[in-house]
């Protein structure tokens, strides 16, 4: 239908990067033109949002049903069901709540069922109240048998003031539904609390979990009276807590709101740390250089990590990118999403997110790639942790490999020197009150001999008088630590692999210590 491109463009402003699921036109109401039908205008806009992973499919009685808007998705793009998205449809008919069993049984592409309450008693004529545990029912337990994810029916008042939200919702979660349909967003804190898992149910349940898992002893708790110890409940326990950890560990979105205060000190926090070695100096005021305006981007992707006290360390950014002419001073959102994990032979998770910095009107300002090794979550079920890249990422992103040490050495080799410069790392002083400030709660940052963050890390590079500056590649090779000398060297880049990219000039910079040690290296282009 004609909304379905304006509602992507609200969405895009309202969820920037946020998954989004569109819902089509039912069959019996497509409408043919010359140049084909409203369900293909409808599936052609929205399979062009890589933002989109989900067709929401309505009133669909029967497979062959199903089958006609896949065949439609097919003729737009045959790759789109395999490679990218999947189908969610609203189970919402008489036929269509028979038929869900051979429905799910004959199409794989479909992800999820939404329990459609409101169009289903409308043809059932009765309150929603009185069929609805029976029709929940039917819904989860097709959805089980075939691996798919259960959606519960929307509430169809707001009631917040009133509680039937909140029941509503209460009532789906006991029933075995883990998520739910809203039709207004003030419902979604409520939907949120109750379909996540509560943190005290998880610190609970460890303690109890990790004694059965030892020793699997089953039988009445000694003393209790009446707790029975043993399946199924304890392993019903088990996966509360396997849930709990994938829906941190899973490929997600997170949207935050920029600090006034951090957006203010961070830029006086990292020309102090420049001005020590000679840098740019200031405060507020001062006219920020490219490298700056760089930094203080770089430096607010880091804030928006909801798992930062699990991190083992920063690996590096690859193809940051700052839009012409924009400043860090109009940034107001940090959105991250994860694209990629990988599970490391030491057991650790190597998580590859893609991080953008938004204007007020969630325009770009600034994205990049960033690279973390993180803690494996207790219960994370993905023991592999690959969850691989998203169809829609440029070859370069999903073929990314690390700049190693080796490879620096070969491109220093094959380039020419233009600036050698001796600097000592910032003080502890700073890098406290830069950890504070940004909350960088990482163990790494606050032991004895602290791990410098990775934009002061970064900052001790001498780039400050480079212009249409743009980092391929940024790789922290060893940690830095506080109050120590290093040396700062820049090259003009000869080696054929990297320039074959692109007809500019390739420059390399590195970091290293006395003794020849590279702590870092910078792969970028500028005007130098």
């Amino acid at each position: 239908r004609s909304t379905v491109a304006e509602g992507l463009g609200l969405a895009h402003i309202t969820y920037p990067n946020m998954k989004l699921s569109v819902r089509v036109t039912e069959l019996e109401r497509d409408e043919t033109h010359e140049s084909g039908s409203t369900i293909l205008d409808e599936l052609s806009v929205s399979m062009k949002q890589k933002q989109v992973y989900w067709i929401m499919l309505p009133m669909c009685d029967s497979v062959d049903d199903v089958k006609e808007y896949i065949n439609m998705i097919n003729y737009i793009d045959p790759s789109w069901l395999t490679q990218h998205g999947g189908l969610q449809i609203i189970c919402e008919t008489p036929l269509g709540l028979k038929n869900l069993q051979d429905i799910l049984g004959n199409h794989k592409e479909i992800k999820g069922v939404i329990a459609g309450g409101g169009d289903y008693f409308r043809f059932a004529q009765c309150e929603n109240n009185l069929l609805l545990p029976q029709f929940r029912w039917d819904v989860l337990n097709a959805c089980l048998c075939h691996g798919v994810v259960p959606i519960d029916t929307p509430p169809l008042a707001v009631g917040l003031e009133c509680g039937l939200a909140e029941r509503h919702f209460q009532s789906a979660h006991d029933s075995g539904f883990r998520s739910g349909v809203l039709l207004h967003p003030l419902q979604t804190k409520i939907a949120n609390n109750i379909f996540s898992p509560c943190p005290d149910k998880v610190e609970e349940y460890k303690e109890e979990i990790y004694p059965w898992l030892e020793k699997r002893q089953t039988g009445y708790k000694l003393n209790s009276g009446n707790d029975f110890v043993g399946p199924p409940h304890m392993k019903q326990k088990h996966w509360y807590l396997k849930h709990h950890d994938n829906i941190r560990g899973k490929a997600t979105t997170h949207i935050e709101s920029v600090d006034d205060t951090v957006l203010s000190r961070v830029p006086v926090l990292l020309s102090k740390a420049k001005s020590m070695n000679g840098g740019f100096e200031g405060g507020e005021d001062t006219n920020a250089t490219e490298f700056l305006n760089t930094l203080v981007m770089i430096s607010l992707s880091t804030t928006c990590h909801p798992r930062h006290n699990d991190l083992i360390a920063n690996l590096g950014f690859s193809n940051v990118k700052v839009s012409p002419n924009k400043s860090y001073r109009d940034a107001r959102y940090v959105s991250s999403q994860i694209i990629g994990r990988r599970l490391t032979s030491s057991g650790y998770v190597i998580v590859t997110t893609k991080v953008q910095i938004l204007d007020e009107s969630h325009q770009t300002l600034c994205e990049l790639e960033r690279r973390l090794v993180e803690r494996k979550l207790e219960f994370d079920e993905y023991d592999n942790a690959d969850e691989g890249m998203y169809s829609h990422l440029s070859e370069d992103l999903k073929n990314h490999k690390r700049m190693t040490v080796q490879r620096v050495k070969y491109m220093i080799d094959q380039s020419t020197l233009i600036e050698s410069k001796s600097i000592k790392s910032v003080s502890t002083g700073i890098h406290y009150q830069y950890c504070d400030l940004l909350h960088l709660d990482a163990p790494l940052h606050h032991v004895e001999e602290p791990t410098v963050p990775s934009t002061l890390h970064l900052s001790h590079h001498a780039l400050d008088d480079c212009e249409n500056l743009s980092f391929k590649n940024i790789t922290f090779h060893a940690p830095m630590k506080s109050g120590v000398e290093y040396i700062a060297t820049t090259y003009v880049v000869r080696d054929m692999e990297v320039e074959e990219d692109d007809d500019s000039t390739w420059h390399l910079s590195v970091l290293r210590d006395g003794g020849g040690k590279i702590f870092s290296s910078a792969l970028f282009q500028a005007s130098v």
